[in-house]
């Protein structure tokens, strides 16, 4: 089962080192998930640099591989975003170019990782490759990466913000994920999405935090359209209702953020976090600023995403109230079934969606019998 974690830093400062050694101590809370490859991204040099490092085996092979590997590790940073992930092969045999993160071209304009799968991406894969992109990994989440890099590009030098590009490229996509992005374009900034998957963001800050909960913010049409499908008109959202956690002075206070797919990997830095639901859309600015979106409208959902306090120790965390794992994942079978269908199934609407079938429901319709 996959796991993600990342680490933000916002006006305090953090080497090299200590980024890449809580990366690599979140991806070992996730183990007991299951994987099979892992990898990480880093800050580079510059703001125009993303360093990726990804490895086939447990976290102590990738741990071995990152000390081994040429990087200035007294490079210091005041503002620093990384992500890293353990990946359970869905598309693809594990190898190292199948590992996560996945990156959008040769030199890391956009980098992702990803919980779940996504349902159309052969459909989606195809489009690009027609449009000149090359693929070199077999899974469904490089497609994501090649996408953000096609709609970015395809703006032909007009200003596009981070949010209305992550919305463009996820309204394009079916299936269920939990999703990272994070740009050389967009330095200090990462955007998180969830539909099925599990994602929750730990706030560690200096001081006392100023609130214990974050607006959303309402769209007020579709999420605006890629130019895959130029038959459809843009829309934008209202302004933002960010949650700035500055000082009461109004300077901004030193700020780390924790996103991650299992609690397990928050508590040891923080237990202040924050859930976000299905379809929310958290963007978190190079001032440290969090804004939170939603994906879909008219759900009913609440207006505002509460702090919570984890109240459980990262054992019971890891295990609940269970003896050893085995039993905890016998009983959260049926939840697992909930979440491997979520995408294909629409509750609501009480219709079944089965993306491989799209391509050929003209001729299963002439079909006389099946």
């Amino acid at each position: 089962m996959c796991g993600i974690f990342a680490y933000l830093s916002y006006f305090v400062e953090k080497d090299r080192r200590y980024v890449t050694e809580t990366l690599l101590n979140g991806l070992s809370r996730l183990e007991y998930r299951g994987y099979d490859s892992a990898g990480i991204a880093i800050d580079g040099d510059t703001e125009a640099d993303t360093v990726i490092v990804k490895q086939v085996g447990k976290v102590s092979a990738l741990r071995a591989k990152v000390d081994s590997s040429e990087l200035a590790w007294d490079k210091t940073y005041t503002v620093q975003t990384s992500i890293s992930h353990t990946r359970w092969a869905t598309h693809g045999q594990p190898s190292p170019i199948n590992a996560h993160p996945h990156r959008s071209d040769s030199v890391n304009e956009f980098t992702i990782v990803h919980n779940g799968i996504i349902t159309n991406y052969k459909e989606l894969r195809t489009l690009l490759t027609n449009k000149g992109y090359s693929f070199e990994s077999e899974t469904d989440t490089e497609i994501v990466a090649k996408l953000l890099k096609y709609v970015f590009d395809s703006q032909r030098g007009q200003h596009i913000s981070f949010t209305d590009l992550a919305k463009a490229v996820i309204k394009e996509l079916e299936g269920a994920f939990a999703f990272l992005f994070k740009s050389v374009h967009f330095p200090g900034e990462i955007i998180a999405a969830r539909r099925g998957s599990p994602l929750l963001i730990g706030i560690k800050a200096v001081d006392n935090l100023t609130a214990d909960f974050v607006d959303v913010e309402e769209i007020t049409n579709a999420v605006a359209a890629s130019s895959i499908n130029e038959d459809k008109n843009p829309a934008y959202a209202k302004r933002a209702q960010s949650r700035s956690f500055a000082r009461a002075d109004g300077s901004n206070q030193p700020l780390e953020y924790f996103l991650a797919s299992d609690p397990s990997a928050i508590i040891e830095h923080t237990r202040r976090v924050l859930y976000l639901e299905d379809d929310d859309m958290a963007h978190i600015t190079n001032k440290g600023d969090l804004h939170i979106y939603r994906l879909r409208r008219d759900d009913g959902l609440s207006s505002i995403r509460s702090i919570k306090t984890l109240e459980m120790e990262l054992a019971a965390i890891m295990k609940g109230n269970f003896p050893h794992f085995m039993l905890k994942e016998i009983y959260e079978q049926p939840e697992s079934v909930v979440n491997t269908i979520r995408g294909r199934v629409d509750f609501n609407k009480h219709t079944v969606v089965l993306g491989g079938l799209r391509n050929y429901l003209a001729s299963i319709r002439r079909c006389r019998r099946i």
